[in-house]
């Protein structure tokens, strides 16, 4: 994954996507322009989810070199084709090299340590894991920005009871209550996939229960 100046940001191998789509997003959102460009071989793009990268879903710029995708990503915001080019090339080279000092067999469902660091040739920015080389034909670049999650902050809650804090005295209001990706202070810079619809279950039957036992009035 590149920016519109052809360099990468990120440890794409980092970790799997779940944990990752979310500071992903913000990283995309402080790149020049807000955007990025995901490139592709014809190793992976058989692999890529329908729901997000299937026809009509994304816009999708396909080439048979390196340098012919960069012409078609120029169009799109690309800043510094020279740039592009020499970082794919880098990077290629990176994890060449480190499958020549260690062979690893590349795993979508694991951390394969399948990375571009070996004492040959280590990238400043590594990708950890799920690392081959871009050389196989057709390419494929898809210009991504971020998304809305939630707003990974909101009110403040007791957590015995989903009641909301007063801001002046810090206790419960009677009658009041929150849940699901309004409440604040359970995350910040990144969250793992599907733990917010767990807090929105725990917080929720939390706050049913106050509000039957007020209104039942036990």
């Amino acid at each position: 994954m590149v920016n519109t100046l052809g360099n990468r940001f990120v440890d794409e191998g980092e970790d799997f996507r779940n944990y990752t789509y979310a500071k992903f997003g913000s990283a995309i959102l402080h790149q020049p322009g807000g955007c990025a460009f995901q490139i592709f071989d014809n190793q992976v793009i058989s692999w890529l989810r329908v729901e997000e990268y299937g026809e009509g879903i994304v816009k999708k710029f396909i080439a048979n070199s390196i340098d012919k995708l960069a012409d078609k990503l120029v169009t799109e915001g690309l800043e510094d084709k020279h740039q592009f080019c020499q970082t794919l090339s880098t990077f290629n080279n990176a994890v060449q090299l480190r499958q020549q000092e260690l062979p690893l067999k590349w795993d979508p469902a694991v951390k394969d340590a399948l990375s571009t660091q070996s004492s040959r040739s280590s990238l400043p920015l590594p990708k950890s894991n799920w690392a081959l080389p871009i050389t196989e034909p057709p390419f494929m670049a898809v210009k991504v920005t971020c998304g809305v999650t939630f707003t990974f902050g909101g009110l403040a809650i007791d957590p015995d009871t989903s009641a909301v804090l007063s801001e002046k005295t810090g206790k419960p209001i009677e009658g009041l209550f929150c849940a699901g990706e309004m409440v604040g202070g359970l995350f910040y810079t990144n969250y793992p996939g599907g733990s917010g619809l767990t807090a929105g279950a725990v917080y929720g039957r939390k706050a049913g229960l106050q509000s039957a036992k007020l209104t039942l009035g036990t």
